[in-house]
């Protein structure tokens, strides 16, 4: 997203004036013109188109019109700022509420992007494989956990491997018989990349789960399933949002393997859990 690749790039102190003065303003900056946002800034309207081509626009009114439909995705119909769900003065029952209500945002955001030709896709890779390899940035691989221990529970093996360690040998091992999950949220790591390019050497099929700003992962994925995209990369105070979607659509992925072969599953996991309940 242009919010995301506005907080990794390096600005001046003049260009930093200007990207302050517009994400404080958002869209009020609607019917202003360059001019006047230079005024209002110190700067000048050289420097907006300055920093309108260093994220990559032509000029400034690209730069806006697709700042301005950013922030319409962002806070449409949202009650909660999925990056500063509370604040200082809310009282512990004002903090329930908030993040009761930014779940369920989160997921109907989810639902959204949710596209049902990728999502069919995703799941005809998964469907006959031997293994299921999921490639997990840190912070979501509890969540991937807890898929496993499903997918376990209907005779489906999969292996997770933190995007930190040793994840690129496990790629060379791969191979066409394995389908790769690959989650991370900006899926710009250098580490991904090489992920990506040796499982596409080694014909695996691989779904990404990443925001919706087109990154490496995206680009070199099979098919992309997306994780709703409101929360800003750093300036946050939790990754509520963004693991309730990871969540979410793991749980979509389980839920529509276990209905392919819905009665076998579903007496295969009972039998399984009387075995367990005995011990």
């Amino acid at each position: 997203m242009l919010i995301h690749k506005i907080e990794n790039t390096h600005f001046s102190a003049s260009e930093n004036a200007i990207i302050d003065y517009i994400l404080k303003n958002g869209n009020k900056i609607k019917n202003m013109t360059t001019i006047e946002i230079a005024n209002e800034t110190c700067t000048s309207a050289s420097l907006l188109i300055r920093v309108a081509k260093k994220l990559g626009f032509n000029g400034w009114n690209e730069f806006k019109e697709a700042y301005l439909e950013e922030l319409q995705y962002l806070y449409a119909n949202n009650q909660v700022d999925a990056c500063i769900p509370f604040v200082v003065s809310d009282d512990m029952m004002k903090i329930v509420q908030n993040i009761s209500s930014l779940e369920k945002e989160t997921i109907e955001d989810t639902v959204s992007l949710l596209k049902h030709d990728d999502l069919s896709l995703a799941l005809k890779y998964l469907r006959n494989v031997d293994d299921i390899d999921i490639y997990v940035s840190s912070q979501y691989e509890p969540l991937a956990h807890i898929f496993k221990e499903s997918m376990m529970l209907i005779d489906h093996h999969v292996n997770i491997y933190d995007l930190s360690s040793d994840s690129y040998i496990r790629a060379t091992m791969s191979s066409s018989n394995k389908c790769a999950i690959i989650i991370s949220y900006a899926g710009k790591r250098k580490t991904i990349t090489n992920i990506c390019r040796k499982l596409n050497e080694k014909q695996t099929p691989i779904i990404a789960m990443t925001s919706t700003t087109e990154n490496n992962l995206s680009s070199l994925a099979d098919v992309t399933l997306l994780i709703s995209s409101r929360e800003l990369i750093h300036a946050k105070i939790g990754n509520f949002a963004t693991t309730q979607s990871v969540k979410y659509l793991l749980d979509i992925l389980y839920a529509n393997i276990f209905a392919m072969n819905y009665t076998d599953n579903l007496d295969y996991r009972i039998t399984i859990g009387k075995e367990v309940e005995d011990m």
